[in-house]
C-alpha cells in the first residue's frame, strides 16, 4: 500500500510526456533540460545524445531506466530520436518517433521465481505535440490519429513466449489533450483531453497442452479526461508514496466514459467453454492522492452482465441500472481528527428467470429490481502515517482512534423487503470503552424494516428456511424493535448513552 508500481508508472510515461510534462522554457535545449530534469525528479536514470542544429535541438538515443523496489528488476524505455524545432511564433515544436519500445524486465517475486523479460511498443500516427505560452504558464497541446500498445515479445526464464501463446494490444483513435502547467516552488499541472474510441485485445494460450485458451476483448468509446495537481521540484523516490507525499505530491484526476463492453471467452476442450458478456452506458472513475488521504470514486451506468456456460441452455444474465464505489481515507498522522467515507451502491439490479427458477422455481418470491446503498462517513484521529512501510512494521495496537461515526444511509431492498438505517455517535476516547481503540459511543442509530415476517414465510415455505431458524429471527426482531405504523412494519431506536448504556427503543439493553 505504500508504494506505486513502477510498472504501472513505466506504463503511463509515453502519454504523460506528451500530455503532463513540464518545460521551463520556449527555447529548444531548455525545453529538453528541464524534460530531463523532471525524469530524473521521478527517478528515471536518463542518457541521451543531443546534437544542435541552429536554434533547434536533436536528442537521439534516449534511454530512460527505473530500477524497481527491492531488487525486483529495472524497466527501460527506448525512445529513439525527439527533435525540438524552433517555430517562428516562438512556441517549440517537439517531434516524435511513430514508435517507441518499452523493456521491463526482473522476476516474479517468489523465492525460487524465474526470470523475466518483456518488451512492449508504443506506437503513434497523426501525432503534433506544441509547447507555447510562457515559462510561467506553459500550455501544451497534443493530438494523434491514432495511438497503440501492443506486447512485442516476452520472455520467461529461457522460455520466448510468441504471439501463438500471449498477445496484448490496447489502440485508440483521436487523442487530443492540453495541459498548462505553472513552475514555483512546486510543478503545478492543469490537463484536460479526450479520447474518441479505444480497444483491448488479450490472449493467453495453455502453455502445457495449448488447447485452452483464454481471451479477453473490448471497446471504450467517449473518454474523457481531466487532472490537477502539484509536483514536487526535488528529486524523490517515486515508488514510496509516504516520501512523496511528504514533499508535497498532491493529485486528482477523473475519467469518464460513454460506453463500452467487454468480452471474455475461454476456450477449453476439456473442461469445457466459459463466455462473459458485459456493456454498460458510461461511467467515471475519479482519484486523489495527497497529504489529506487517497480518495476513490467510482460509478458505472445500465450495467448488463451475460454468462454461457456450456451445457446450460441459456446464458445468465444480471443487470443493474447503477453501481458505484466510493473511498475516503487519511494516510498522514495528525493530532487534528480527519475525515474519512465508505460508501457502495447498487441500484435495480435484476437477474433473469433462469437464475430465478434454480432456487424459486414456483415464483414465490416477488422479482421486483433489488438494490443496495450504504453510505457511511466519520472521522478519526491517525496515530501514524499508514503509508510508511518502516512506521507500520512497528505499529503496535490500532493505527488511529475513531472519533466520530455517521451512518448516512443504509437500504437493502430485495424479495419484497427492505431495510432502511441511519444515525450518527462520537466516541469518547476512553480506554476502557466498549469499542477497543474508540471507546464509549454517544448517540443514536435508527432502523425500520417493511415486509420481513412476509419474506420469512416464504422462505420457510420454499424449503430455504428451517422454521426453527425464522422463529429464532423474529424473537431477535422482537427484542430490538417494535410495530411500526403499517401492518409487517418494524422500527428500532438504538440509543447509546454517555454512562456507556444501551437503550432499544428506551429499554435498556446493556
Amino acid at each position: 500500500m505504500s508504494r506505486f508500481s513502477p510498472v504501472a508508472l513505466g506504463l503511463a510515461v509515453p502519454l504523460s510526456l506528451f500530455c503532463q510534462a513540464a518545460f521551463a522554457d520556449l527555447t529548444p535545449s531548455e525545453v529538453w533540460g528541464d524534460w530531463k530534469a523532471y525524469m530524473l525528479q521521478m527517478g528515471y536514470q536518463v542518457s541521451a545524445t543531443e546534437t544542435a542544429n541552429g536554434g533547434d535541438l536533436s536528442v537521439s538515443n534516449i534511454d530512460l531506466s527505473f530500477s524497481m523496489p527491492e531488487g525486483e528488476g529495472t524497466m527501460n524505455m527506448a525512445l529513439g530520436t525527439i527533435d525540438f524545432n524552433q517555430n517562428s511564433d516562438g512556441s517549440v515544436a517537439i517531434i516524435l518517433p511513430s514508435v517507441m519500445p518499452i523493456t521491463i524486465s526482473g522476476n516474479d517475486g517468489l523465492e525460487d521465481g524465474e526470470d523475466f523479460n518483456m518488451v512492449l511498443n508504443y506506437s503513434q500516427t497523426g501525432h503534433a505535440l506544441t509547447a507555447s505560452g510562457s515559462a510561467e504558464a506553459l500550455t501544451y497541446a497534443y493530438d494523434t490519429d491514432t495511438f497503440a500498445m501492443n506486447l512485442a515479445q516476452m520472455r520467461v526464464g529461457d522460455d520466448m513466449i510468441d504471439r501463438e501463446h500471449a498477445n496484448a494490444e490496447i489502440s485508440g483513435v483521436d487523442f487530443t489533450s492540453t495541459t498548462v502547467v505553472t513552475l514555483g516552488d512546486m510543478r503545478q499541472y492543469d490537463q484536460t483531453g479526450s479520447i474518441g474510441a479505444m480497444a483491448y485485445d488479450m490472449f493467453v494460450r495453455n502453455a502445457e497442452n495449448g488447447d485452452a485458451v483464454a481471451e479477453i476483448t473490448g471497446t471504450v468509446n467517449g473518454v474523457k479526461i481531466a487532472g490537477k495537481g502539484s509536483i514536487p521540484l526535488t528529486a524523490v523516490d517515486s515508488t514510496d508514496l509516504a516520501a512523496m507525499l511528504g514533499s508535497g505530491f498532491d493529485v486528482a484526476g477523473t475519467i469518464s466514459y460513454g460506453g463500452g463492453s467487454a468480452n471474455f471467452d475461454l476456450k477449453d476442450p476439456q473442461n469445457g467453454n466459459f463466455v462473459v458478456k458485459s456493456t454498460s452506458n458510461g461511467g467515471d472513475f475519479g482519484v486523489k492522492v495527497g497529504a489529506n488521504g487517497l480518495a476513490y470514486d467510482l460509478a458505472q451506468r445500465d450495467l448488463n452482465i451475460g454468462i454461457t456456460v456450456e451445457g446450460m441452455p441459456m446464458p445468465f444474465e444480471f443487470n443493474m441500472a447503477e453501481s458505484g464505489f466510493n473511498l475516503l481515507m487519511p494516510v498522514s498522522k495528525s493530532d487534528d481528527p480527519q475525515d474519512f467515507a465508505l460508501g457502495m451502491k447498487m441500484a435495480d439490479f435484476t437477474m433473469s428467470d433462469m437464475i430465478w427458477g434454480i432456487f424459486d422455481p414456483m415464483g414465490q418470491l416477488p422479482r421486483d429490481p433489488a438494490s443496495v446503498l450504504l453510505d457511511i462517513s466519520g472521522t478519526l484521529k491517525l496515530l501514524v502515517d499508514v503509508l510508511n512501510p518502516d512506521v507500520v512494521e512497528d505499529m503496535v495496537g490500532a493505527p488511529g482512534e475513531v472519533q466520530s461515526l455517521r451512518l448516512g444511509a443504509l437500504l437493502v431492498s430485495a424479495a419484497g423487503a427492505r431495510l432502511d438505517g441511519t444515525g450518527d455517535v462520537a466516541f469518547d476516547g476512553n480506554p476502557a470503552g466498549m469499542v477497543p481503540g474508540a471507546g464509549n459511543p454517544v448517540g443514536e442509530m435508527n432502523f425500520a424494516v417493511a415486509g420481513g415476517n412476509a419474506l420469512l414465510d416464504k422462505l420457510v415455505d420454499m424449503g430455504l428456511l428451517p422454521a426453527d431458524q425464522a422463529m429464532g429471527a423474529r424473537m431477535m426482531m422482537g427484542l430490538f424493535a417494535v410495530p411500526g405504523e403499517a401492518p409487517d412494519t418494524l422500527k428500532s431506536k438504538i440509543e447509546f448513552t454517555p454512562e456507556g448504556q444501551i437503550l432499544a427503543n428506551g429499554q435498556r439493553i446493556r
